[in-house]
């Protein structure tokens, strides 16, 4: 792990910190903080923030900060496959934000607890220099969640069976191009995590990530956390069709909607060869498999169309992420991907 950049400075940030005796997940180990208080009984709990995504302009419609805000922690509940019990926000308001714009982020936030099924138990409210908006997803479970931990050789990689991946890279892309609206309006980016279908596939799965920083950085994180590679299948029609209309567009190899790091929020489960049959086929899109990285050729494989990429993984993650690096990373990799037709 210590070749993945957020790791490495989280570890240096945090120094060492009070532990409970009572959590049972490690730093980078679950997208949930894992607490057991009883026999059978064990409280999940996660937070996040929206904050720089707004102030560089990447999200304009309010809708959308309300919803990313509920619908981020939500999926982190999602992969851990615990059921909520509530979620609480935090306001951090640009100063002089009118009451007007208040009211209707708090109307998006209302639509989609109300999508997620998931009750709003309070809160916290101020000013701050810039706007911030900040989750807290409060969940249970009667038996051990799933963590990032479990993943073994042959193991497959699913998604659960949401097939809109690439709006969130595509809106990125389309924000670092100064692409028109209309490539890609900002309101079809409304990802919608499921706890109950997370509910419906936990019993088959040993472990489990959100796909908030791409579907490919949690393919990597499951990896190096198992110390595996894998290898998995491009499936053109598990791409929504407007991102893969964006990237047509703006001369950018769909590959790249496998890539980005703005995330659907969608649940990438690992399910045992011995239980893949087990789960309906409609619930589930399987991926791929992990493999030994000892004797498989290759660590991150992509089979595109008869091809085998291998994805450039350790450079992805571990990009600085301001914008003129992050451009000039997608710039390098979509003149690589330009190769694979």
């Amino acid at each position: 792990m210590n070749t993945l950049r957020e790791y490495k400075n989280l570890k240096k940030i945090l120094g060492t910190q009070i532990r409970s005796k009572n959590q049972c997940n490690r730093l980078f180990e679950s997208d949930c903080e894992i607490v057991k208080v009883g026999p059978k009984n064990f409280i999940t709990t996660s937070t996040d923030s929206i904050g720089e995504e707004i102030t560089i302009g990447l999200y304009k419609e309010v809708e959308t900060w309300a919803w990313m805000t509920v619908m981020s922690s939500v999926s982190d509940l999602c992969a851990s496959g615990s059921k909520p019990l509530g979620l609480t926000i935090s306001t951090q308001w640009a100063f002089e934000t009118p009451e007007t714009l208040q009211k209707l982020f708090f109307a998006g936030v209302k639509n989609a607890c109300k999508k997620a099924k998931v009750p709003l138990l309070g809160g916290d409210s101020g000013y701050a220099k810039d706007h911030v908006m900040t989750s807290n997803i409060l969940g249970h479970s009667t038996s051990m969640p799933l963590t990032r931990i479990g993943a073994q050789d042959g193991d497959y990689l699913v998604l659960a069976n949401k097939k809109t991946v690439g709006v969130g890279p595509a809106l990125a892309y389309r924000f670092l191009k100064q692409g028109k609206e209309e490539l890609l309006p900002e309101s079809i980016f409304r990802p919608t995590p499921s706890w109950e279908l997370a509910q419906k596939i936990r019993p088959w799965a040993t472990a489990a990530i959100d796909t908030s920083d791409g579907l490919a950085a949690g393919m990597y994180t499951l990896a190096l956390l198992n110390d595996l590679g894998f290898e998995i299948n491009w499936i053109e029609k598990l791409n929504h069709p407007q991102a893969l209309n964006l990237c047509s567009a703006i001369k950018f190899s769909p590959i790249m909607l496998w890539l980005g790091d703005l995330g659907d929020l969608q649940t990438l489960f690992v399910i045992p060869k011995k239980n893949i049959n087990k789960i309906p086929k409609n619930k589930i899109t399987v991926l791929g498999q992990f493999k030994n990285k000892k004797i498989n050729k290759g660590n991150y494989i992509l089979n595109y169309k008869n091809q085998a990429v291998e994805f450039p993984m350790e450079k992805i993650t571990n990009c600085p992420r301001d914008v003129d690096s992050y451009s000039a990373l997608i710039k390098e990799n979509n003149a690589f991907l330009a190769k694979f037709k």
